[in-house]
C-alpha cells in the first residue's frame, strides 16, 4: 500500500486528469484503488480472468474499475 500511495500522491493533477490504469492480479490492484480513492481519481485496473474472487471484489469495493 505504501508504495502505491506515495506514487499516486506524488503525481500532478494533469498527470491523473484521465484518471490511473494499472495492471495486476490482487494486492497490488487493491492498493491502487485505496491509493486512488484517497486521491479522488479514477482507477482502471486490468485484471487476467484467473484473478481471485475475494481480489477482484476487493478492488472493486475500493473504488476500482475492472477490465
Amino acid at each position: 500500500i505504501r508504495g502505491a500511495h506515495n506514487f499516486v500522491s506524488q503525481l500532478s493533477d494533469d498527470q491523473v486528469a484521465n484518471g490511473i490504469i494499472t495492471y495486476s492480479s490482487g494486492n497490488h490492484a487493491q492498493a491502487v484503488a485505496l491509493a486512488g480513492k484517497l486521491r479522488g481519481v479514477r482507477v482502471v485496473v486490468v485484471m487476467p480472468t484467473t484473478a481471485p474472487k475475494i481480489k477482484r471484489d476487493g478492488a472493486e469495493r475500493l473504488g476500482a474499475e475492472l477490465h
